[in-house]
């Protein structure tokens, strides 16, 4: 990973909001919709609260918690946020401690994004600086008239987030083989 890059660098700037009002169905509606594991629950203009795929899994795999129930029940505290301008090695640290599935991103008070480890791994694998005379293809390959081997057949899948061997483009995103079937 480049020493240099910041959290500003790799940060989701475009993430998924929702009130604290919306049910547990109309957000999972939305994360489907959106193609996000993740949304940020707002209260006006105040983040409150994150919920992530393995929050709403665990409310409603138990039956215990109605779909119609409000998205407040199930949110996790927005907990430790980061300055944008925070190494990314250390945000990655943070990210690794304990069961963070994402990083609000706040400059001063406000929200200004989201960390994610997609975020980071799509940094780490495409970290790396390619000599003038090569390019990569969209799996992943350089493609050079050199005999050169040392670069990785794979790439960051950007919906899944996997490092896969062969990616295709769908809608604009390079995608693996297990999310074009979605």
């Amino acid at each position: 990973m480049a020493e240099d890059l910041t959290v500003r660098d790799v940060m989701t700037t475009a993430y998924a909001g929702v009130s604290e009002s919306d049910t547990i169905r109309d957000v999972i509606d939305l994360m489907i919709e959106d193609g996000v594991s993740g949304v940020v629950v707002v209260r006006g203009t105040e983040a409150v609260g994150t919920v992530t795929e393995r929050d709403l899994l665990r409310a409603v795999t138990t039956g215990s918690i109605p779909v119609e129930t409000g998205i407040a029940s199930v949110m996790s505290g927005s907990g430790p946020s980061i300055k944008p301008e925070v190494p990314l090695s250390e945000a990655a640290s943070a990210l690794s401690a304990g069961d963070r599935h994402q990083l609000l991103v706040r400059n001063g008070g406000g929200l200004v994004g989201v960390l994610t480890p997609q975020d980071v791994l799509t940094a780490a694998a495409s970290g790396r600086s390619l000599p003038e005379n090569e390019f990569e293809t969209m799996a992943g390959e350089p493609e050079s008239t050199t005999e050169d081997t040392a670069y990785s057949t794979q790439s960051v899948c950007e919906i899944c987030g996997s490092l896969m061997p062969e990616l295709v483009s769908v809608n604009g995103q390079a995608v693996c083989s297990d999310c074009r079937r979605v």
